[in-house]
C-alpha cells in the first residue's frame, strides 16, 4: 500500500514490497546486474520454489519442499489427488505465509508421466490479490 507524505507531494513511499532474484539469471540490460522479480512474480516464484522441490534438496532442512515428484509413478485415483492437493496446502501453509491457496486443480498427464498443477491463490499482503499459478511436475530426465 503507498502512502503519501501530505506536507510534499512528491514524495511517495516506495510501491515494491518483495523482491527476490530471478531464477533464470539474466542480465537485466539497465544495470548489468541480474534482473529482479518482484511483488507478485517474487512471490509466485516462491510457491514454484517450494512445490518443485524434493524433500532432502535442502541441506539442513529436509523436510522442505513439496516433494511433488514422489507422486509421478503411483497409479492416479481420487485418493492420490487427495493426498497431492493435502501436500500442496500444507507445504504452502509451512513455508509462505504470503500466500492463502483458494483451490487445488491436479490433471492427470499418465501419458507423459507427469502431473498438471493449477493453484489458485491470494496474495495476503501489502493487499490481498487473486492469481493463478500453473506448472508441469515430470521427471528430470
Amino acid at each position: 500500500m503507498a502512502t503519501t507524505n501530505t506536507s510534499n507531494p512528491g514524495i511517495r513511499a516506495r510501491q515494491t514490497v518483495y523482491t527476490d532474484l530471478d531464477f533464470r539469471f539474466i542480465i537485466n540490460p539497465n544495470t548489468g546486474d541480474l534482473a529482479l522479480k518482484k511483488d507478485v512474480e517474487a512471490v509466485k516464484q516462491s510457491v514454484l520454489n517450494i512445490l518443485l522441490t524434493n524433500h532432502g534438496e535442502r541441506p539442513f532442512n529436509p523436510s522442505f519442499g513439496g516433494n511433488l515428484r514422489a507422486y509421478l509413478f503411483e497409479n492416479y485415483t481420487p485418493a492420490l489427488h487427495a493426498a497431492i492437493e493435502s501436500v500442496i496446502k500444507n507445504s504452502l501453509k509451512n513455508h509462505e505465509p504470503r500466500v492463502r491457496v483458494e483451490t487445488v486443480d491436479v490433471e492427470d498427464l499418465s501419458y507423459r508421466n507427469a502431473l498438471a498443477i493449477t493453484l489458485d491463490i491470494t496474495i495476503l499482503s501489502p493487499e490481498e490479490r487473486q492469481e493463478t499459478v500453473s506448472f508441469i511436475v515430470e521427471r528430470l530426465r
